[in-house]
C-alpha cells in the first residue's frame, strides 16, 4: 500500500524544518546532557541526605583520611597559587569513623576552604588529640574571603549557597555527618580575614 501526503496537509512539516530541529538538538545535546547529569547528582544528594543509614565505623587513621581528602580537593580545584599546610597531632590514635561518610564531609569543607582563597592564600589543616575526654579536633583554617554575619547565620541551612553553581547541600551534609559521629562543628569567620572550622 502506498500513502502520499500532500505538502499542504495539516500538520505537515517540510523536511527542511525537521533538519533545523535536528540541528538544534545536535548543537545543544552536550548542555542538555550536563543539565540532566547535574539534576541526577542533585537528586542523589538530596535522597542521600534524607536517608539516615547506620554508620559503618572502623578504626581510621585520621591524618591519612585528611591527606586523601586534600589530594582529591587539590585535583578538583587545581590551584598552584595557594599554600596548604598540615599540622597533625602524632598522639592521635585511630578514630572510629564511617570513612565513606566522613570523607564526604571533610572533602566538602576542604573544598570550600580552597575555593575561598585568593592567590597567595593559605589553608591549614590540623588535628589535636585530648586524652582525658578522648576527643579529636580537626581544624580547617583559611585566610580566604570569609563570610558575612548573614551568610554565617545561614551556612548550615539546606539549599543555602553563595556559589553560582552550588547546591546548598555541602555544609548541611557535613554537619549531619559530624553530628551522627557524636561530634560538633563550629565556624568562626570574618569578611576579608578568613574562616576557621
Amino acid at each position: 500500500m502506498n500513502v502520499r501526503v500532500a505538502p499542504s496537509a495539516p500538520g505537515f512539516e517540510p523536511v527542511q524544518g525537521a533538519s533545523r530541529k535536528l540541528a538544534f538538538f545536535a548543537e545543544n545535546a552536550a548542555p542538555i546532557s550536563l543539565l540532566t547529569d547535574g539534576a541526577m547528582v542533585l537528586q542523589s544528594a538530596i535522597t542521600a541526605f534524607g536517608r539516615t543509614q547506620d554508620l559503618k565505623r572502623a578504626p581510621t587513621d585520621l591524618a591519612g583520611l585528611l591527606d586523601e581528602c586534600l589530594t582529591f580537593a587539590r585535583a578538583k580545584v587545581s590551584r598552584d597559587d595557594v599554600d596548604v599546610s598540615c599540622a597533625y597531632d602524632v598522639a592521635c590514635p585511630p578514630v572510629a569513623l564511617d570513612v565513606r561518610e566522613m570523607r564526604k564531609a571533610l572533602l566538602n569543607l576542604i573544598l570550600n576552604g580552597l575555593e575561598s582563597l585568593n592567590p597567595g592564600g593559605r589553608l591549614t589543616v590540623a588535628t589535636a588529640y585530648a586524652a582525658a575526654p578522648g576527643t579529636v579536633t580537626v581544624t580547617l583554617d583559611d585566610d580566604g574571603c570569609g563570610m558575612s554575619a548573614s551568610t554565617l547565620a545561614r551556612v548550615f541551612d539546606l539549599f543555602f549557597t553563595t556559589k553560582p553553581e552550588g547546591t546548598g547541600l555541602g555544609m548541611a551534609l557535613a554537619r549531619s555527618v559530624v553530628r551522627r559521629h557524636g561530634g560538633q562543628i563550629s565556624i568562626q569567620s570574618e569578611v576579608g580575614r578568613g574562616t576557621r572550622i
